[in-house]
């Protein structure tokens, strides 16, 4: 057989369909894909302008996203409680990258256990409720504070995953291999020696956002919590709701029982003969309808 005759030597002669499959990206990356994005973003609308202090560099994207504690409390601006989590440190390649790596290996793990909808989901709380609690921190310490980064998410993804497999290996750095109970062990314990050393203050904003990615992954495993499962019920019964609003019937007059039944078709016929079908009522209609029913019963 020569090499002419072979499947896979064979040229294209234009009337076999190619097929192109483009991949489609998992839940996981388009929310590494969304994050690079908008990181970009912020570095597209960096500008200089003049402060009272001089000179600085003001991103126009990170300033209407970024966890800002005024922007929240005084003009109500909610939006950012999620939105600061897409933002990074433009000064500093390092905060996205590490945060996307993590977020990279420690999804995988869980979205072995969970689906992909349910991962959106918790990793989209688990940012608001990070924030919320370095928001409410920032509030009374530091007013004017102005967090970003998708850190607190992170951890969250980091510590359920923890929770579910504890005693799986991954190496620290490329280099060192440890427990995933250790890695977040090691995660807790940086977060929480600032406190413990009196330096608390120095970068509490991280620090709160860390902690409170921590302990939504915590509470998410332990108290077995199904956020998809919870937001189905919340609009299936709001539509239930909605639908039976709908179906109510104040009056309905072909299930009442009309007396005089055959008086009232006298009339009505009577007065199509004078005016007109057009001229009905809805309850002389309903009458009709029902007499017509009793005379198909009575014939049975």
């Amino acid at each position: 057989m020569g090499l002419e005759n072979r499947d896979y030597l064979r040229e294209d002669d234009g009337q076999s369909e190619r097929r192109f499959s483009i991949p489609t990206l998992s839940v996981l990356g388009k929310l590494i894909a969304f994050t690079v994005a908008v990181f970009l973003l912020q570095l597209i609308t960096t500008g200089t302008t003049e402060t009272p202090l001089g000179v600085e560099q003001i991103s126009v994207a990170e300033d209407w996203l970024e966890l800002s504690v005024p922007a929240v409390f005084r003009q109500g601006e909610v939006w950012r409680l999620l939105t600061y989590a897409f933002c990074h440190n433009r000064m500093n390649l390092m905060h996205i990258a590490m945060n996307m790596l993590t977020l990279f290996f420690a999804g995988r793990m869980v979205l072995s256990v969970v689906n992909e909808r349910e991962f959106l989901w918790f990793y989209l709380a688990g940012a608001i409720w990070a924030g919320l609690i370095s928001l409410l921190f920032c509030r009374f310490y530091m007013p004017q504070a102005h967090i970003l980064g998708a850190s607190g998410a992170v951890l969250a993804v980091l510590t359920l995953a923890a929770m579910h497999y504890p005693r799986q290996e991954v190496l620290l750095m490329g280099i060192i291999p440890l427990q995933m109970r250790w890695l977040l062990a090691l995660y807790v314990a940086l977060d929480v020696m600032p406190l413990l050393s009196g330096q608390w203050m120095v970068s509490q904003k991280a620090h709160t956002a860390h902690l409170g990615g921590i302990l939504f992954g915590f509470l998410y495993f332990r108290w077995d919590m199904h956020i998809t499962r919870w937001w189905d019920q919340l609009v299936g019964g709001f539509r239930l709701r909605r639908r039976k609003r709908g179906n109510l019937k104040i009056y309905a007059p072909a299930n009442q029982p009309e007396s005089n039944l055959d008086d009232q078709v006298d009339q009505i016929l009577k007065k199509i003969s004078e005016q007109g079908e057009a001229s009905l009522t809805q309850r002389e209609r309903n009458i009709l309808t029902q007499a017509s029913r009793q005379l198909r019963k009575n014939r049975k």
